[in-house]
């Protein structure tokens, strides 16, 4: 005996049929003309991109460049027969195998890369080239340090990319290192003046970034000398911002003192004086250094170069004699 089928009702039917048409494929044309006009936004949106911006002449100083005397490493990849050694000639050739003479002074090594795909091409030597250039050793590519370091010298850029690097290469800073003026290459009347420092943040601050050609000049800092009936006798440079020309001004008969532990027992604290260097000759300047200490006169300031002379009660040296003991005195920096 058949069994009916069940009949749905007319609602269900009509649910049913709208949830077929909405899964339905959708049509190729639809399709197409949707493509259609996402590849044409698209193909709009990359129109409208602004190239990038072209390099800045700092940074096409910045590459390192290859010059005459540098070695360089050829290789051109699954061409084994084409790799070699050579080393750039005086007018700033290397001779390649099948394409001779190539001019590369001048260029980075991705430059000379380039240029020699584009030889290899033009030759008809090899269909797609794939050309790597390692450069072994730059001759013509240095960084100079003059100035208050234990080795001036040249040095090669190649391991010279920060401040401190050439610090490192140049020996260290001698114990009287101020501040280091960098001036780059071709830029001679806008030199970079960076204060050195031994606070963790301003040093890293100060670790700039050296370029090829640099000229780093380490200058002096501002000394002044204590001698005589003090505990730490010696030359006191000023540290981090106190070290330039201006602030120098400030510091003071008290402050140098202190850095040089104070006056010793046997101190004459009022037959203390500066002995300062001026135009016309060395001059001396009486200081009360008891009442400034007790804080009945003015503190008075100092001037780069100056010596505090704190005598003993039965030591009257002369200026000659204070001046031989400055030469020999240990130098000591205030952190």
């Amino acid at each position: 005996m058949n069994r009916a089928l069940p009949r749905f009702p007319t609602s269900r039917f009509v649910l049913l049929l709208a949830a077929v048409s909405v899964m339905a494929p959708v049509p190729t044309s639809w399709a197409q003309s949707s493509s259609a006009t996402d590849d044409q936004v698209v193909v709009s949106s990359h129109s409208k991109e602004q190239s990038p911006p072209a390099a800045s002449a700092i940074d096409q100083f910045r590459k390192l460049s290859i010059g005459p005397g540098d070695e360089l490493d050829v290789s051109v990849y699954g061409v084994p027969e084409l790799s070699q050694h050579v080393r750039v000639d005086s007018s700033g050739d290397v001779h390649l195998l099948l394409i001779g003479s190539s001019h590369l002074a001048g260029l980075s090594a991705g430059e000379a890369q380039t240029v020699i795909e584009r030889q290899l091409v033009a030759g008809r030597f090899v269909k797609n080239p794939d050309v790597s250039v390692f450069v072994k050793d730059f001759t013509t590519e240095t960084v100079s340090v003059v100035g208050e370091v234990n080795k001036p010298g040249s040095y090669p850029a190649l391991s010279t990319r920060h401040l401190y690097d050439a610090f490192q290469q140049a020996g260290g800073l001698t114990p009287t290192a101020g501040k280091a003026t960098i001036t780059h290459q071709g830029q001679s009347n806008n030199p970079a003046v960076v204060t050195l420092s031994s606070d963790p943040v301003k040093s890293a601050e100060a670790n700039v970034e050296i370029m090829p050609g640099d000229a780093i000049a380490v200058s002096k800092a501002p000394i002044v000398y204590v001698i005589g009936e003090v505990n730490k006798p010696g030359g006191y440079v000023l540290d981090d911002g106190s070290n330039s020309e201006t602030s120098s001004q400030n510091l003071t008969v008290m402050r140098v003192i202190a850095l040089a532990s104070g006056p010793g027992q046997g101190a004459s604290l009022n037959k203390s004086r500066i002995i300062r260097r001026t135009p016309s000759g060395l001059q001396e300047f009486p200081i009360p250094l008891k009442k400034i200490m007790a804080g009945k006169v003015p503190d008075p300031a100092l001037q780069a170069e100056d010596i505090v002379y704190v005598p003993g009660r039965k030591s009257y040296p002369l200026v000659t004699t204070i001046l031989g003991t400055v030469t020999t005195a240990a130098i000591y920096r205030s952190f």
